[in-house]
């Protein structure tokens, strides 16, 4: 049985496998609609089919989907837990110039913008370096079978 509150909705078993089912449902060319009482339809915007699309896979693969926006400036225990990193080493990396920073107070702090590009930044990093082992391995591997 879901429980809805204004700010939390939680789904029990059902739900999950109705989400699970759902999900393995390619939705990349599909419209959706809202359909009202009276008859008339109306379709959602693509950005939103996107939204509802990812929280659907995020649910259906991890049991649970967070939605919110996050703040345009942020503190650096933020930055970092956003970035999974530590606070100290979120701030070498301001020192070290990888990521601007600025002072609110004694206080520092990032902009959202910075930290989600440094984030998918270091995501597309981690995926090059995977591929170069992957390729590094295939190597090792046609050596040890020559």
């Amino acid at each position: 049985m879901e429980t809805f509150t204004p700010d939390r909705i939680s789904i029990d078993n059902k739900v999950l496998e109705e989400a699970r089912a759902a999900d393995e449902v390619n939705l990349t060319d599909a419209q959706l609609v809202l359909k009202f009482p009276d008859g008339s339809e109306q379709p959602l915007a693509s950005s939103i089919q996107k939204l509802l699309a990812s929280a659907l896979h995020s649910l259906a693969k991890n049991g649970s989907v967070s939605i919110g926006q996050i703040p345009e400036e942020l503190t650096s225990t933020t930055a970092a837990d956003l970035l999974s990193v530590s606070r100290p080493t979120l701030m070498k990396w301001v020192e070290a110039g990888e990521i601007s920073s600025h002072k609110v107070g004694t206080h520092t702090r990032f902009k959202r913008q910075d930290v989600l590009a440094l984030k998918m930044q270091r995501e597309q990093d981690r995926r090059e370096a995977f591929a170069e082992l992957r390729a590094l391995d295939a190597e090792l591997d046609e050596i040890d079978n020559s």
